[in-house]
């Protein structure tokens, strides 16, 4: 298998099989299983941090084109490494467990664990601490996003995501992570 990271075509060439992805993209409904988005650009091997140049990302959301939304804009900051994805709460937790994720994208309703009980058990274990969890969500009320900070989620961002604020963020984060490696 290739390493997406040392590939430098494109940004978007960080999320495995883009060039499938959107041939799919223009055929495939909403629903389609979001268990066959590409998911990581390397091997799933346990990794503990990674490299000061790029990031590793987690995507958690039960809608798959929201999670293929989601890639495509974060593969387009240079940071960004590889990129996974998860479908749910439980899936996200077994994933952080296996591989060490810089940053998480966390979608509040979801099936089973929704991603406010996802965010306080990461935040139980030590080495998501200080990890940059974004809960991400539709909901729109103020004790939502209360709800979200309680967890321990760092920020929250509502859906439709905003392209220009959302990109502001994730210089933000990028530079907070930054400025803990050095």
């Amino acid at each position: 298998m290739v390493n997406a990271m040392s590939e430098q075509k494109s940004p978007v060439a960080k999320i495995k099989g883009i060039s499938d992805l959107q041939s799919k993209l223009a055929s495939e409904s909403p629903e389609d299983d979001a268990s066959q988005l590409p998911a990581t650009a390397t091997d799933t091997s346990t990794t503990k941090r990674a490299t000061k140049t790029h990031y590793r990302a987690l995507i958690v959301d039960d809608n798959a084109a929201f999670q293929k939304l989601l890639g495509l804009s974060l593969s387009m900051h240079p940071q960004i490494g590889p990129i996974d994805c998860a479908d749910s709460g439980e899936s996200a937790i077994e994933k952080a467990k296996a591989t060490y994720y810089d940053i998480i994208f966390m979608d509040a309703l979801m099936p089973g664990i929704d991603g406010y009980q996802a965010c306080a058990l990461l935040r139980e274990n030590p080495d998501y601490k200080h990890t940059p969890i974004i809960m991400v969500s539709g909901l729109t009320e103020p004790y939502d996003e209360v709800k979200a900070f309680i967890a321990g989620s760092t920020t929250y961002v509502r859906k439709p995501v905003q392209q220009i604020p959302f990109k502001a963020l994730i210089t933000r984060v990028l530079n907070l992570l930054e400025y803990r490696v050095s």
